[in-house]
């Protein structure tokens, strides 16, 4: 059933949004081809432009099929400023597909028709949480730019008209509540993804360690108070080891 259902979603797309090639659309379609060689991933994937999607942008690999949807609203305003943001969008979903972090989603069906999702949600939302992180990421490596990245994720926060105006030292004194707050820790028990602000910091943490260089400079624009808060995010929240040059745990294994 799931795979005629995720044939039928293919041909229903196919009917109702325009489907990325080279004629379509060449410019998104070199990138995806770029991102694609750079991961050294060459498997098809079915990529679809359309009006409005949920979450901007939605990817579905189940028995084979592999669906890559993308908001063409999105996509305008990503390609506006240059190719850095795209390049760290598509190597995001991109890259779950090369970390086959979607390999558990025919047991996850089964489980879910079955009732028995409740009894596995505690081992596979940290598994989740820690999935969105890699993809992050394999994101930045695939942008080369963490700036740009970070603008990515602050316009999924508060979209386009405000991400411009997020000012960095707040969000570094928001994560530090955050850090400090047992209650939130205990709501992110219960969601598939991380806390956009723990994504935010985290980026900004494995840049120190992927492009110290890169990082500096983050840490060199922040303001007084800003660069205070991220001293504080480094040395004493789960964070602390890009500062302190300790061997850091895979990324897959955070939760």
């Amino acid at each position: 059933m799931a795979w005629f259902v995720m044939r039928l979603w293919n041909a229903r797309l196919l009917g109702h949004a325009v489907k990325v090639t080279p004629e379509s659309f060449p410019e998104l379609h070199a990138e995806i081809i770029r991102i694609q060689q750079k991961l050294d991933y060459h498997r098809p994937i079915n990529v679809y432009v359309a009006d409005q999607v949920e979450g901007k942008v939605t990817i579905t690999s189940l028995l084979g099929t592999r669906v890559l949807l993308i908001e063409g609203g999105w996509v305008v305003d990503l390609q506006a400023e240059g190719p850095a943001p795209l390049r760290f969008l598509l190597g995001n979903f991109i890259g779950f597909l090369k970390a086959r972090h979607g390999h558990l989603a025919t047991l996850v069906i089964i489980l879910d028709h079955l009732k028995w999702t409740a009894y596995i949600d505690p081992w596979m939302l940290p598994y989740q949480r820690s999935a969105e992180y890699t993809r992050d990421h394999i994101g930045y490596l695939c942008a080369e730019d963490l700036d740009a990245s970070l603008r990515v994720l602050s316009r999924l926060t508060v979209g386009k008209e405000l991400a411009g105006s997020i000012s960095p030292a707040g969000v570094l004194e928001q994560a530090c509540r955050v850090d400090d707050s047992a209650m939130a820790h205990f709501a992110e028990l219960f969601q598939a993804s991380p806390h956009m602000i723990n994504r935010y910091v985290d980026l900004v943490t494995y840049a120190a360690e992927a492009n110290p260089a890169e990082f500096e400079r983050y840490r060199a624009d922040l303001t007084d108070n800003g660069q205070r808060f991220l001293r504080k995010l480094l040395t004493e929240s789960p964070y602390r080891h890009a500062a302190s040059g300790a061997p850091r745990q895979p990324a897959a294994g955070r939760s």
